[in-house]
């Protein structure tokens, strides 16, 4: 079975999770982000205001200078959440791309339902095949760490970039020379979440200046995401390793590698081992 393969087996499986508990956002039952939520830094709350999946949009668009009418990529696109919440704002043609036929399915019917089908397509493709491009904007929000290959996904990438354009990952980048306990948690987290690689930010960095790309923006998330607390964190992950464990002799447990990989996550954001950063890169004109 391919990466590939797996990923998308996954993906149909968390969908079917995602329908049981019925989950609903501001984007829609059938369009939810799958991405984090995060806090607003332009509260005057303290510590930010209400978390949002919808704020990871607006940075984006902080971060990215876009034409009028704009060509945009959505590499990892979901369920559509992120082209159904911008497009209105940029205006122009939104490609997203995923490699789950129902995540396909859901946001091609909730494009038709808005009556947004002219301007939203929703195609089965891997961000490592040849695109349809040019793009003036393309986006990866925690898409590119699945890569098996991310410094070749972003080349591939870069190579679809009309003259001016701009690439934007946003993604969980682990420190450089972590201990040997953070080391083995990131494993653990790789693991549970399907991520081969997840490179260091500077390996990230340096995967967009090798594919002709001048970095022009970056910012740090890890403030904006909320996290709980460390020992509660770890009590409910060895509960779920337990569950897994016998679980997985009949060939199940899938949910609980989900929330074991996402707990380990949290730990490392609270420890500092890993960050959530946005990086933009512009190609020339």
């Amino acid at each position: 079975m391919t990466h590939a393969t797996r990923i998308a087996r996954y993906y149909a499986f968390l969908d079917r999770l995602t329908q049981l508990n019925v989950m609903r956002s501001e984007s829609g039952s059938q369009a939810q982000p799958i991405h984090r939520a995060l806090k607003d830094p332009r509260s005057p709350e303290e510590g930010g205001g209400p978390p949002s999946p919808t704020i990871i949009h607006r940075l984006i668009l902080e971060a990215a200078t876009l034409p009028e009418a704009p060509r945009v990529l959505d590499a990892g696109c979901g369920y559509g959440a992120t082209a159904f919440d911008l497009q209105p704002q940029t205006g122009g043609t939104w490609l997203g791309i995923t490699l789950s036929p129902i995540q396909v399915q859901r946001a091609t019917a909730e494009a038709s339902r808005r009556h947004l089908a002219q301007n939203l397509r929703f195609a089965l493709q891997s961000y490592d095949d040849p695109l349809p491009g040019p793009f003036d904007l393309i986006i990866a929000i925690e898409s590119l760490i699945h890569s098996t290959n991310p410094a070749a996904s972003i080349a591939n990438l870069a190579a679809h970039l009309a003259p001016g354009g701009q690439l934007v990952i946003v993604d969980d980048m682990p420190e450089p020379g972590l201990p040997p306990e953070d080391e083995a948690d990131l494993t653990l987290f790789k693991r549970m979440w399907r991520c081969p690689v997840a490179p260091p930010a500077p390996e990230w960095r340096s995967a967009l200046t090798s594919a002709g790309l001048t970095l022009t923006h970056e910012q740090d998330l890890t403030p904006l995401i909320l996290l709980g607390n460390p020992e509660d964190l770890r009590a409910i992950r060895a509960k779920q390793q337990r569950r897994a464990f016998w679980l997985g002799l009949i060939g199940q447990g899938l949910r609980e590698q989900a929330d074991i990989g996402g707990r380990t996550l949290e730990l490392l954001h609270l420890k500092g081992a890993v960050r959530y950063r946005l990086l933009a890169a512009r190609k020339p004109e």
